[in-house]
């Protein structure tokens, strides 16, 4: 029993090992074989596309991104790729995030997937035209009036500056007292009580001789050319009025601070490090002013006009306005010579544009008229716009010289508000410009303060 027992499991564990050996070989019934053998899974490559095209028409600097990020800023025309590819399939979508000041660009093509390298993406630039609105005073109305827009009144504006608020300061010649204007257009009255005294003292307890222009720095500390007064005063952002320069004689003498001399300043620019710089009108000259009050002579000499050169041996006509561009280079309304002048830091003096012959014409720097321009500024991109005051039009020069008409009609005076040619000026004699393009406009004859801003082209 014992033995036939053994047996029997003997044998059913030789029979189970005999199909446990057929079955791992393939075999049984049905005609199998051995069973495959199964390969781990591939995953395919990821594959990445390029997203780029061309722009055309760039003067200035632009800003695209794709789909909502991936910034590209480009500063030329020709080819542009972003820097991160996108995975095979997935969707693009370029846009303009930051337009050049002063153009508009459009975006073709700009959608789609990535199933390739995209590179028929097309950026087309063109130049923006300027919409021109009254942001205070009247037309027709001349006084000292505060209030807001219309209600407030002046009398033959001629600063202005920008505001670290956003607001405007004005220089009111007329009314020989500086306004101030809110980002909402309230007007009021900020320094000088229209006494022709030189008084230092806070707000309206100050006076000026012959307020001309003015301009702000970056402490948002205004600087004021007092013409009459023969002096650069200062005022904090507190009101309070001091004297900077000059001490009333009427000549052109270095030195220091009070020791100096000016000789009918009226116009003031400030640089990035604190130094300031003078037009003087009857001086033509350009006078240097450090943070520690030391006075020199940039360029110019007496007497007056039309040279360039380096230093004293350049010539400049009376000018009324002066500006300067981030690289610290001065530009010169040299209204007698019916011409735009730059100066270097260095005191080298050139003709930007203008021939020298009165007129309107646009076109390349050595053959573009102005007419007694008087009012000058310029934008981060270095392009330099003009308050063309014998034409009573608004100008733009381009960092390349080429002139062209922004607004206004030739020798047509008015406070028409519009869009380029349908708008009005009546003899603009001060400019200034803010970080996004906005232009200001002291229109000095017709008694308003006017904004200019880029609208697309129609």
């Amino acid at each position: 029993m014992l033995f036939s027992q053994a047996s029997s499991v003997a044998r059913i564990g030789a029979v189970a090992g005999a199909v446990m050996l057929v079955a791992s070989c393939g075999g049984g019934g049905g005609g199998g074989g051995f069973l495959p053998v199964v390969a781990p899974a591939t995953v395919p490559p990821v594959v990445n596309h390029s997203i780029g095209g061309t722009v055309t028409g760039l003067a200035g600097h632009l800003v695209l991104q794709n789909n909502g990020g991936d910034d590209l800023k480009l500063s030329a025309d020709g080819k542009f790729t972003f820097a991160t590819p996108l995975v095979e399939g997935s969707d693009y979508k370029v846009s303009v995030r930051t337009q050049p000041l002063w153009q508009f660009c459009t975006v073709t093509k700009g959608t789609g997937k990535a199933s390739a390298d995209v590179s028929d993406v097309t950026v087309a630039c063109s130049a923006a035209a300027a919409k021109v609105e009254t942001l205070a005073g009247s037309t027709g109305t001349s006084g000292a009036a505060n209030g807001k827009g219309s209600a407030a009144s002046f009398l033959l504006p001629w600063g202005i500056a920008v505001t670290k608020d956003g607001g405007l300061l004005i220089g009111d010649w007329g009314n020989n007292i500086v306004r101030k204007i809110s980002p909402e257009a309230d007007v009021t009255t900020f320094a000088g009580n229209g006494n022709f005294a030189t008084v230092n003292g806070n707000g309206t307890n100050a006076s000026f001789e012959d307020l001309a222009s003015l301009t702000v720095d970056a402490t948002d500390t205004a600087f004021v050319a007092d013409a009459q007064g023969h002096r650069i005063r200062k005022i904090t952002p507190t009101r309070d009025v001091t004297t900077v320069a000059g001490n009333g004689t009427n000549t052109t003498t270095d030195g220091n601070g009070t020791n100096a001399t000016f000789n009918t300043p009226v116009s003031v620019a400030a640089d990035a490090v604190g130094n300031l710089y003078v037009l003087e009108y009857g001086g033509a000259v350009v006078r240097k002013i450090t943070p520690a009050g030391d006075v020199t002579t940039l360029a110019g000499s007496s007497p007056r006009g039309f040279a360039d050169g380096t230093k004293t041996d350049a010539k400049f006509g009376r000018g009324y306005n002066i500006a300067i561009d981030v690289s610290g280079n001065l530009y010169v309304a040299d209204s007698e010579n019916n011409r735009i002048r730059k100066v270097t830091p260095d005191g080298v003096v050139t003709t930007f544009a203008g021939t020298g012959t009165p007129g309107a014409t646009d076109g390349p720097g050595k053959s573009a008229t102005f007419s007694s321009p008087r009012g000058v500024a310029v934008d981060a991109d270095g392009n330099v716009y003009v308050a063309d005051f014998g034409n009573s039009l608004l100008r733009r020069i381009t960092p390349a010289g080429v002139v062209s008409t922004l607004a206004g009609q030739e020798g047509n005076k008015g406070g028409q508000d519009g869009i380029g040619k349908a708008a009005t000026f009546n003899q603009p004699q001060g400019l200034t410009i803010n970080a996004a393009g906005t232009l200001y406009v002291a229109d000095t004859f017709g008694n308003l303060i006017r904004k200019v801003t880029p609208v697309q082209a129609p």
